[in-house]
């Protein structure tokens, strides 16, 4: 076999609200390596997918921008990627090349139709406009949620850390690093408890997370997930301006003729003499800048809705609980905000402070915008944009907020931290948006599950994929990592070595009674071509798991899982259980653009349901809650 014909392609698509970019990976076939190597340490470990960062490529606006000319979504989006990754993959390899478009933020705020029309162009481009495999639309052009897209984000952290290499089964201690992401409209964590008492106790809000080793090995893995929508950095600027505007008297009392009277705003997380607009329910605010750094953080605080109970402990924010985060074993890595203001502002990207980093935000907030302009022009920035440097100061903030009164991270630097035990010399928290030079992106998660999903070693009865938690809005099902059932090799030469074992056995009685008769062999014939249909169709029984992916599953479940009355349901976060279907229904809410001009590379670091109440708790906030807000946007 040549180099050619041994390697294997897969391509995924990040549909976000900016824009969409696609990336192309390559591993060795499986079954290759499992016949010519005896690397032990190989075999027990999962493929290695080789990424170049040249074989990434990004076209703007978002998918979700077509939505009024949906027809056009493929030819003047998708096609241009797909074109791209044409001159990548051989022209050979592109039929067995499979496409998963996974769209994101964007995507979630249209309507069911628009959604549906924008994934039905794209399927009828793919299918008969390019050589990619594409089996099935729903299992590879899907809207994906937040848990999943955290769920990914953390295989993909430690995928590139190595941790799902040299893997042993019988080990119960292997370590992970935790996964954080702050985006502009939502906040992701991820973590695999590393106390399997935590993971016992909570054993109904963590997902099973399955992985195959190249030599058929199963990979078990506990994971926590949650996803807050509404408390990314963007949304969670636009709350605290709205917060600002609705603490005036004049907005909270019982008489209406005087709202909005009064249009200018002082908002102590803009630097003092900085000026900015906000528009709000059709009215146009100023906001001035005093520079205020404690202000400024008190006034955050109340964002995080620290006062929302909790139907378990230990709760974090809105109303959400997680097993209990042991920062000395479960070591965080943050991607996206949590690496571009550390970087972009104030060069600290990598391992964590507090002392050192607050610091910082503390002498930023507190200089005049004059000066900030003047660095910026000097190149003390990174280049990043004016309107994006008028809301550092809040961002800085507000990853502090999150960080240690959303998530508990202790205070390096002020609280009392205890040295490891266990020889773990890692910090308990650092930033990054690459690996050694890869880039930190949650799509090699989604690679990464096909790839294993496709190793034909090991035992039948397991599947690759993500078996959500029982609290999730996912629950009970299984979203298997390929895209039909792999015949696994072992239950093949199972299958084949029986069928010999049962013709052996007959043409050996048979000499015992002399020889046959031509109704003998006629017998013999029979019972082989019953074999033969048995084994055939063993071999064809689909796996209810895998229909479940392909969209063919029974239809009763199918139904309750997509039934467009409940609409928006699998994009709702955990801290929006309480939340009606209908209370989201049409929600929109725009989400302002992340992007934001980092260095090229890190460094190499070492709801809620209320079971019995629901109707009577619901989260003081959600997207829902500020639907009316939809036309509100910044201005310079």
């Amino acid at each position: 076999m040549g180099e050619v014909e041994r390697n294997c392609y897969g391509v995924v698509i990040d549909a976000g609200s900016s824009g969409s970019r696609i990336y192309v990976y390559k591993w060795e076939d499986p079954t290759f390596l499992l016949q010519h190597t005896d690397d032990q340490q190989l075999l027990h470990s999962v493929p290695k997918i080789f990424q170049n960062k040249d074989w990434t490529y990004k076209v703007t606006p978002g998918l979700s921008s077509f939505k009024s000319r949906p027809k056009k979504a493929f030819s003047k989006h998708i096609k241009l990627l797909l074109e791209f990754a044409s001159e990548i993959i051989p022209e050979e390899k592109l039929h067995s090349t499979p496409v998963f478009i996974q769209a994101t933020a964007g995507m979630r705020l249209l309507r069911k139709k628009e959604r549906d029309d924008i994934i039905k162009s794209l399927c009828h481009g793919i299918k008969h406009s390019t050589a990619f495999l594409l089996e099935n639309c729903e299992s590879q052009i899907q809207v994906i949620d937040g848990e999943i897209e955290g769920l990914y984000g953390w295989l993909s952290l430690n995928y590139l850390y190595g941790h799902f290499n040299s893997y042993e089964v019988s080990r119960q201690d292997h370590f992970t690093f935790g996964f954080m992401d702050m985006g502009g409209a939502s906040t992701q964590i991820a973590f695999a408890p590393s106390d399997q008492a935590e993971v016992s106790k909570h054993s109904d809000d963590i997902a099973s997370l399955s992985l195959r080793s190249i030599n058929g090995d199963i990979q078990e893995w506990n994971v926590f997930v949650s996803t807050w929508l509404g408390f990314g950095a963007n949304e969670a600027r636009r709350r605290y301006l709205v917060q600002l505007i609705n603490s005036l008297p004049e907005n909270s009392n019982n008489y209406h003729g005087d709202d909005y009277s009064r249009t200018e705003i002082t908002d102590p997380c803009v630097p003092n003499g900085c000026k900015t607009k906000f528009k709000y329910d059709g009215q146009e605010f100023k906001i001035y800048g005093s520079g205020n750094y404690e202000q400024c953080s008190k006034s955050i605080y109340p964002l995080l809705l620290k006062n929302m109970p909790c139907r378990d402990k230990p709760c974090l924010f809105n109303g959400v609980h997680a097993p209990q985060i042991d920062y000395y074993r479960d070591k965080f890595i943050g991607t996206s905000e949590y690496w571009y203001t550390a970087n972009d502002l104030f060069k600290l990207g990598g391992n964590y402070n507090f002392e050192e980093f607050s610091s910082h935000v503390k002498e930023f907030c507190r200089m005049d915008w004059e000066t900030i302009k003047s660095n910026s022009e000097d190149g003390l920035y990174n280049s990043i944009s004016v309107d994006l440097l008028i809301d550092s100061c809040f961002k800085a903030n507000w990853i502090l907020n999150v960080l240690h009164e959303g998530f508990n991270l202790p205070r390096v630097g002020i609280d009392n931290i205890e040295s490891p035990k266990d020889g773990n010399t890692h910090p308990l928290f650092q930033s990054a948006d690459s690996v050694q030079e890869n880039e930190l992106s949650w799509t090699l998660g989604k690679i990464l599950l096909y790839a294993c999903g496709s190793i034909k070693a090991g035992i039948a009865g397991t599947t690759v994929g993500v078996k959500p938690s029982e609290n999730s809005l996912l629950a009970h099902n299984f979203l298997p990592g390929s895209l039909r059932e792999v015949r696994r090799d072992k239950d093949l030469s199972a299958g084949i070595f029986g069928f010999v074992i049962i013709l052996l056995a007959i043409m050996i009685w048979l000499k015992s009674r002399g020889k046959p008769s031509k109704h003998g062999w006629y017998k013999v014939v029979n019972v082989m071509k019953m074999k033969l249909r048995k084994f055939r169709h063993l071999a064809s029984v689909p796996d209810p798991q895998s229909e479940l992916e392909l969209g063919s599953f029974d239809s009763n479940v199918t139904n309750e899982i997509f039934d467009e009355n409940k609409e928006g349901c699998k994009y709702r976060s955990k801290s929006m259980f309480n939340l009606p279907a209908e209370a989201i229904k049409d929600t929109k809410y725009p989400i302002r653009s992340m992007k934001t001009p980092s260095s090229p590379s890190s460094p190499i670091i070492s709801t809620l349901p209320f079971p019995n109440n629901s109707k009577l708790v619901r989260p003081a906030f959600s997207l829902a809650d500020f639907s009316k807000f939809k036309d509100a946007k910044f201005n310079d």
